[in-house]
This record gives structure tokens, C-alpha cells and sequence, in this order.
């Protein structure tokens, strides 16, 4: 699948939309740029490429991957399918352009060269999609964390929980002198 173009072969569509369709494999880029991917299937891309005004790209897509990620608990292997809705314009080099035309949300990239390059901008996606925790189907079900002999792993609900149990039930002799400061008694 071609993901390259130069951009006078894209100006003469003539405003036609270039169909952008099938895949393409990025899984050893993905794992150089992060060594948590265990393995990555081939990228697949379904969208349109539309060329706006002869110097404005418009590149829609929707992208879908699987990749194998480890546990965040157990680092066991865990399949992730992802769905990344990818809308970019670029512009060519020392293109002008009225700052109002575009909005907030969209994404607009100069390009440093006379090509259209989508291989960083895809990586990027799929990157920026991974999930900060991945856990097995058996670890979502059933909660267990990870022990040891004289150690264990809680969840953040439980250590906040765990830690206002404790602070209710003793309180810091350092702190007690300061327990009347602020009362309204000696205004």
C-alpha cells in the first residue's frame, strides 16, 4: 500500500478524491519507537486523500490494528484491537493560509519537502492510541493483584480507601498541637 506521494503527482487529481484503501505493515518502526509492542499486525486504512486549493491535503482515514501488549500486572501477552479515526491537512511549503479556516480540533502539518509522507503521522496515531493498562480477560474478571512473601499489589481505590482507615482511626501526635488553631473559640 502506498503511503508516498509526491505532491505534483496529487495535483493532478484535480480536486478528484484518491481513495486510500488496504494496509500497510508498520510493526517494525512500531516496535523500534516503543519496546512495550510485543508484535503488531498490518495497519489497515480505509479513507480518501482530497486536494484543496492545489496546496492543501486533506487526508482522512480510518484506521485499524491489532497489537500484542503486555500485561499490565502479569506481562502476559494480551491482543489489543484499536479503531483510530486519523483527519490531517498539510499544507505544501510556504503555503499562506487564513488562520480562521480551520478550527481547534484539526490538525494542520506544513510539509518540509516536496512529498507527502504518512508513515511518521500513521506511527503516531497508533502510538498515541495504545491503552495505559492492558490486562488478560482472566485478570478484568476476577481482580486479583500480583503478591509476594512480604509484598502486594493494590489497586489505587483500595490503597486510597486503606490510607482514610488509617488516618481515621489514629491520629498524628506531630499534629496534635495544631488541632485547635484554626477554631473559631479563640478568634
Amino acid at each position: 500500500m502506498k503511503i508516498k506521494w509526491a505532491l505534483n503527482e496529487l495535483k493532478k487529481l484535480n480536486g478528484d478524491p484518491l481513495p486510500v484503501s488496504g494496509q500497510v505493515d508498520l510493526t517494525k518502526s512500531l516496535k523500534d519507537r516503543n519496546t512495550s509492542i510485543i508484535d503488531a499486525e498490518p495497519l489497515q486504512m480505509d479513507g480518501i486523500l482530497v486536494v484543496e486549493n492545489t496546496d492543501e491535503f486533506l487526508v482522512d482515514l480510518n484506521l485499524t490494528i491489532s497489537l500484542i501488549l503486555p500485561s499490565a500486572r502479569s506481562l502476559e501477552p494480551v491482543k489489543v484491537d484499536l479503531r483510530i479515526p486519523f483527519s490531517e491537512t498539510y499544507l505544501a511549503a510556504g503555503t499562506v493560509v487564513d488562520a480562521e479556516k480551520y478550527g481547534n480540533d484539526e490538525i494542520v502539518v506544513e510539509l518540509e519537502s516536496d512529498t507527502l509522507d504518512l508513515q511518521k503521522p500513521l506511527e503516531d496515531a497508533v502510538l498515541a492510541a495504545i491503552p495505559t493498562q492492558v490486562f488478560t480477560d482472566k485478570e478484568r474478571e476476577n481482580g486479583d493483584m500480583p503478591r509476594g512473601s512480604d509484598w502486594k499489589v493494590v489497586s489505587e481505590d483500595a490503597y486510597g480507601t486503606g490510607v482514610r482507615e488509617r488516618l481515621s482511626e489514629e491520629e498524628d501526635p506531630r499534629f496534635a498541637a495544631l488541632k485547635g488553631f484554626f477554631s473559631e473559640e479563640n478568634e
